[in-house]
């Protein structure tokens, strides 16, 4: 499902969003939140770089730093061995986070009617989430061939029914309609999964919940 190209834009931020994020299991560990958020007082200058060396590094990888269909598909998508170790990315209900909370912090804004929804399907290994982290979470079912069926909760209508195959990450993500609720069910190897997600402006867009037995 394609969505128009969204212009980025860079933030100088202070914010208790950092701190947030380090409470999922598929944030980075041992950094001080405090140190996360950073400082208003930074040189425009260094702003700038911080930008043109993300956009660099984000170049480097072959992802569209202007195109939040494109960027959430190609970060969650990544060889977890070609993961930078610098790069940190948070894809937010309404937007993907660029070095989130960080001097030079890059948000590509996600269409209004459109939502990103990463799913880590799993037998009896898994891991707390809410604002999916493609630079750094992972799932147990690594590669694994699936069938992906979403329906919707209000009306029964089926949204999504495709064949589907988690990343190197244990990932599989799909896009789906705004501001709805919906049955997600996965299938693996005979045994299927079913849970239901809401896709509201402060709703996760990391399902890890989900297990297929």
């Amino acid at each position: 499902m394609g969505i128009a190209a969204t212009p980025l834009r860079s933030a100088v931020t202070v914010s208790v969003l950092g701190a947030a994020l380090l409470l999922s299991a598929c944030a980075p560990t041992g950094e001080d939140a405090g140190a996360r958020a950073g400082s208003a007082a930074v040189a425009p200058g260094s702003v700038a770089e911080s930008v043109a060396g993300t956009l660099a590094t984000l170049a480097d990888l072959g992802l569209n730093a202007e195109d939040s269909t494109a960027l959430a598909e190609g970060l969650d998508a990544l060889a977890v061995a070609d993961r930078p170790a610098e790069l940190m990315a948070t894809i937010m209900p309404t937007e993907v986070r660029i070095q989130p909370d960080q001097p030079g912090e890059i948000i590509v804004p996600i269409a209004d009617d459109q939502f990103y929804l990463s799913l880590a399907p799993y037998r009896t290994q898994t891991h707390p989430c809410t604002f999916h982290v493609p630079t750094s979470c992972l799932g147990e079912l690594r590669g694994v061939d699936a069938q992906l069926r979403v329906t919707d909760a209000a009306t029964g209508d089926v949204v999504v029914d495709r064949a589907a195959r988690t990343g190197d990450n244990g990932f599989m993500g799909v896009w789906l309609p705004r501001d709805g609720e919906f049955v997600v069910e996965v299938t693996v190897a005979g045994g299927t999964g079913t849970q239901t997600v809401r896709t509201g402006a402060e709703d996760p867009t990391c399902l890890t919940t989900l297990q297929v037995s």
